[in-house]
């Protein structure tokens, strides 16, 4: 499976109804993970340049909502508490974690966040997930990034000054943060896998409760 390159662009639209982005139909062809940077995602919406056209496997059946899953009711591939539509759940979600031998974590967020689009993930160098997640009121961005991160793009963390350590789900993750007022959280920068949330725009205490909460599916 080490040369199948598998992605997924969802079309996704915010908690209230309110469509997040008019990105390709699920029919549609889409483009592999761009090289930027997370900092320089993080800082704003991905410029996608199109390099290797693939035909999206599974092909979404529905729009997802976003809407969060307050009572954790356990779904498909264990994604009860991820934030999300199900289509977020347990069409992007679930089937990465189950394709790839390394923890899969996802977000677990209040209302008022969505899903940008974005969001993607391939099984290239062990497997590499790549979701964008936005609070509509102020435009705050985090951006989870896992797996192959640092194969794949060099340097993985954004420089700035190191703020100590805080909680990544179940694990512990070096805290630092960019002149720019990017923070970051990464587990593991030197190896494959890595897991690295990055944010922009957030307060340094909802990024560590956001930090805290990452869910770890089960495989």
């Amino acid at each position: 499976m080490s040369s199948l390159v598998l992605l997924v662009v969802l079309s996704l639209v915010g908690c209230d109804g309110t469509a997040v982005s008019t990105g390709a139909s699920p029919s549609a062809s889409v483009s592999e993970v761009p090289s930027t940077s997370p900092g320089e995602l993080a800082s704003g919406s991905p410029s996608i340049e199109p390099t290797d056209q693939l035909s999206v496997e599974p092909s979404p059946t529905e729009a997802p909502t976003d809407t969060p899953n307050p009572d954790h009711t356990p779904s498909v591939g264990g994604t009860g508490p991820c934030f999300g539509s199900a289509q977020t759940r347990d069409g992007f979600f679930a089937p990465f974690a189950q394709a790839v031998s390394w923890p899969v974590y996802c977000a677990v967020l209040p209302k008022g966040w969505s899903v940008e689009d974005g969001s993607k993930y391939h099984l290239k160098n062990g497997g590499r997930l790549f979701i964008i997640y936005r609070r509509r009121s102020d435009g705050a961005k985090v951006v989870l990034d896992e797996g192959s991160v640092c194969v794949d793009t060099t340097p993985c963390v954004p420089t700035g000054d190191s703020l100590g350590t805080i909680p990544f789900g179940d694990r512990e993750a070096t805290l630092s943060s960019t002149s720019g007022g990017i923070l970051s959280a990464v587990v593991d920068a030197s190896e494959n896998p890595a897991w690295l949330l990055t944010g922009t725009g957030i307060d340094a205490r909802d990024f560590k409760t956001i930090a805290a909460r990452l869910h770890l599916l089960d495989q």
